[in-house]
């Protein structure tokens, strides 16, 4: 009898230091899910992609972030576009609140029309486009002010119905026509550098080669456009070596601040901005005197 109760008395004793032993277990796994199943209900409910997170920055008109997150959506995102049409109406505020005009209609005029946003380029563009008229005809006054005497001569215009229109000379034609597919062709290359450029300036080390090589993509794809007319346009030629120039400035500038590890402008890649920045102002003020003529 005595050796059973030891036996019983012994076995109760190991039972319990086994239930005292997987007490600290049944703890630390009730823990681990706990930490698990938390981590998941904030994933489904509080995580925000870039793209989510950027659209709440620009909503709180935190500009400099919200460019941040959109320039972080990668090319594969089914977000990407609409980011880059984020990117395109932030450049292009930033250049109508600084009175660029000309730089912020070819922001503005990229930014997608299922935008939230497009509402707000579009009247930004019409505000600019009011300005630009107002300013010709001040002009206008203005000449007409500073001469003292001034003609009005009305001309008769005269219907000859026997006498048809001289033919135009079918060489110049062309060429015209061939100066203006260059001129489009050109502006479409410039307005995409620039868009780059722009998001390349203020990426993050992390992305800022990504950028580079696309702007020297891009520069390439420039650089083999071929002005083909016989005839070529001295004004075309001149809008053609300026838009290299610029880019091999921004290029340049980028380049900089990669070797140098910095996100932003340095005392070394200063010169190289304001150079491609100069550049860019000669290449817009060109782009206009050629449209205008061809």
């Amino acid at each position: 009898m005595d050796n059973n109760n030891s036996q019983n008395t012994f076995s109760d004793d190991l039972n319990r230091k086994k239930n005292k032993s997987s007490v600290p277990l049944v703890i630390i796994t009730i823990i681990l899910l706990f930490i698990v199943s938390g981590s998941v209900l904030w994933y489904v409910f509080e995580w925000k992609s870039d793209y989510e997170k950027g659209t709440n920055y620009l909503k709180d008109k935190k500009f400099t972030e919200a460019m941040y997150e959109f320039q972080k959506v990668s090319p594969d995102d089914k977000d990407f576009s609409s980011a880059q049409s984020k990117i395109n109406y932030i450049n292009g505020l930033e250049a109508f609140n600084e009175e660029r005009n000309a730089e912020a209609l070819v922001f503005l005029s990229k930014v997608r029309t299922n935008d939230e946003y497009y509402h707000d380029s579009r009247l930004m563009m019409d505000k600019i486009n009011e300005a630009s008229i107002g300013n010709n005809l001040q002009s206008q006054l203005d000449s007409l002010k500073n001469k003292k005497d001034t003609v009005i001569v009305l001309k008769e215009v005269t219907v000859n119905h026997g006498k048809a229109k001289e033919p135009v000379d079918p060489t110049i034609q062309a060429d015209l026509e061939i100066s203006r597919k260059f001129v489009s062709d050109a502006t479409n290359s410039i307005t995409r550098f620039e868009s780059i450029y722009q998001s390349a300036k203020t990426a993050p080390l992390t992305t800022k080669s990504d950028y580079g090589k696309s702007l020297e993509s891009v520069d390439k794809e420039f650089n083999n456009l071929r002005y083909l007319a016989q005839n070529k346009d001295a004004g075309v030629l001149e809008l053609k070596n300026i838009a290299a120039d610029w880019m091999n400035k921004r290029i340049a500038f980028i380049r900089q601040l990669i070797s140098e590890k910095s996100v932003s402008e340095t005392n070394l890649s200063r010169p190289l901005k304001e150079q491609g920045d100069r550049l860019y102002s000669s290449m817009m003020s060109q782009m206009k005197k050629v449209n205008k003529r061809i």
